[in-house]
């Protein structure tokens, strides 16, 4: 089994966006004794749950000199477009590794380098909470438990708990 690997980052306001440092490096096979790894270089990546794919810039694609491996009909917020595609490895936050990832190239926000989508969430387990007014975004590969808030509320009304409570509304009723 592989040993899980985490990260948590709070902040104690809410955030409209969740990034996080990341290094980007083109893909090689770390179980290949003939492949040896490739320089990586540090940008910021943006997780966005809507994006099913995980998509890079030109200026990213320029820098680590890579080169297409095709190209694809992409959709996005201004309609669609013919991208380039490329492999790249991604190192995460606390040594969480995505090896060989398929990204896209395209267009972001200022200062993001890297939209990191459901093709990397889906391996593992992520979560946002906003407790106390602060965000909370949790994230580990590769999955280890399944979250169920409705089933955790309803294991907190047990049948005493709920007995006790429908006491307490009779009595304050008679009073």
């Amino acid at each position: 089994m592989i040993e899980p690997k985490a990260f948590t980052l709070a902040n104690p306001q809410p955030l409209l966006w969740l990034t996080t440092p990341c290094e980007i490096g083109e893909a090689y096979d770390p179980n290949d004794p003939n492949s040896s790894p490739c320089p990586k270089k540090k940008y910021v990546g943006l997780w966005d749950t809507g994006a099913s794919s995980s998509m890079i810039t030109n200026r990213v694609a320029s820098e680590l000199g890579l080169l297409p491996t095709g190209f694809i009909q992409s959709y996005h917020a201004q309609g669609k477009s013919l991208v380039n595609t490329y492999i790249v490895n991604v190192l995460l936050l606390n040594g969480i590794h995505v090896y060989n990832l398929k990204v896209t190239e395209g267009k972001l926000l200022d200062g993001v380098d890297m939209l990191i989508g459901m093709d990397i969430i889906n391996l593992g387990d992520f979560a946002i909470t906003h407790k106390n007014g602060g965000t909370v975004f949790s994230f580990q590969i590769p999955s280890t438990r399944h979250y169920d808030f409705v089933k955790k509320i309803n294991n907190e009304i047990t049948p005493s708990n709920s007995m006790r409570a429908k006491r307490s509304k009779k009595k304050k009723k008679k009073k």
